[in-house]
């Protein structure tokens, strides 16, 4: 692979109101840190388990971040991850552009790290919802989180503001910030799908208020541009599946991955088959070597499907299995 397929993060973003915020892409090897279950997308996006910074990604970014000038940028949620050769990261960031009396607000930035544990920033979408400020001062009153995850003050919060939502649903991933009033405000960032099927999904800022009644409203959206993180990727796994082992082939080159599966022109696959035999009439034996989502494949239709067979029928389908190495 060369550098990650170009992304278009998020979902197709809905809401009402103003200001665009997310669209995302990456480096891909080829062309071109959440949820609990597990699922199976090549080279799509995994939602994180937490919006948690890690000590590791930590220092991920400001290897990146590095050679960044003009402005600094300060992580606060961890959103998503996509498998390449190495690792795209997805992640919300406090952006303040270094000038006096500047105003801080949040972008989203991607960070491709490599299988040498060099990093970079690819892509950076600013959005204009106001932050904390990298001195630690308050804007407009609100109070950073000191970690964003969501409380359940907050879930019930925004649960109830969405009563009456039309249009949209938004799930939260991450609670960036409260302010004191009569009340509470929530600043909160969601996942955002159109209520219509097949819609994609996206992130979006809100901010909802809650009275000391009980009762709670939506007061403010901010939009990211439309992104396909999380759509038509796996689903969030507590660790990242990244590349550890790239192989080149002498058909193909293809990557071992952390949890064992392999991955091969963006297609993972689970096993990889060692298959040696003789084909007739031939004076030696030979070796083929295939990623495969089949549990076992024989040595007949190996060879058949290395290019010996004139019928299609002997071939197998990208998702079914794919020859790397033959000798």
């Amino acid at each position: 692979m060369k550098k990650v397929l170009s992304i278009v993060l998020c979902l197709s973003l809905i809401a009402a109101g103003a200001i665009a915020l997310a669209a995302c892409g990456g480096r891909n090897k080829t062309e071109a840190g959440g949820s609990e279950n597990g699922g199976a997308l090549a080279g799509g996006w995994t939602k994180a388990a937490s919006p948690v910074i890690t000590d590791a990604f930590g220092k991920v970014f400001e290897k990146a971040a590095a050679g960044l000038d003009g402005v600094d940028y300060v992580p606060v949620a961890y959103l998503a991850s996509q498998v390449v050769a190495g690792t795209n990261h997805c992640v919300l960031c406090k952006a303040t552009p270094v000038v006096p009396d500047a105003k801080t607000t949040y972008s989203i930035v991607i960070v491709y790290e490599d299988l040498d544990g060099n990093a970079e920033i690819t892509e950076i979408v600013s959005g204009d919802a106001d932050a904390q400020s990298a001195e630690g001062d308050v804007v407009g009153g609100w109070t950073e989180t000191e970690v964003p995850e969501m409380t359940d003050e907050a879930k019930a919060a925004l649960e109830k503001a969405c009563e009456t939502l039309t249009g949209a649903e938004y799930t939260p991933v991450a609670l960036l910030a409260t302010q004191v009033v009569a009340g509470t405000n929530y600043r909160i960032l969601c996942e955002s799908r159109a209520s219509v099927q097949s819609s994609e999904a996206g992130y979006v800022i809100v901010t909802v208020y809650a009275d000391p009644e009980g009762h709670a409203e939506l007061t403010g959206t901010f939009e990211f541009q439309p992104m396909d993180i999380g759509q038509d990727g796996p689903e969030a796994s507590e660790t990242t599946n990244a590349a550890v082992q790239a192989v080149d082939g002498n058909m193909k080159t293809y990557y071992g991955m952390a949890d064992g599966t392999w991955m091969c022109d963006d297609i993972v696959y689970q096993y990889r088959h060692e298959i040696k035999g003789r084909m007739p009439n031939a004076a030696a034996d030979s070796t083929f070597v295939y990623l495969s989502n089949l549990e076992e494949i024989s040595f007949e239709q190996a060879y058949k499907a290395a290019g010996v067979s004139s019928s299609t029928a002997d071939y197998f389908s990208p998702e079914e299995a794919v020859l790397v190495e033959m000798y």
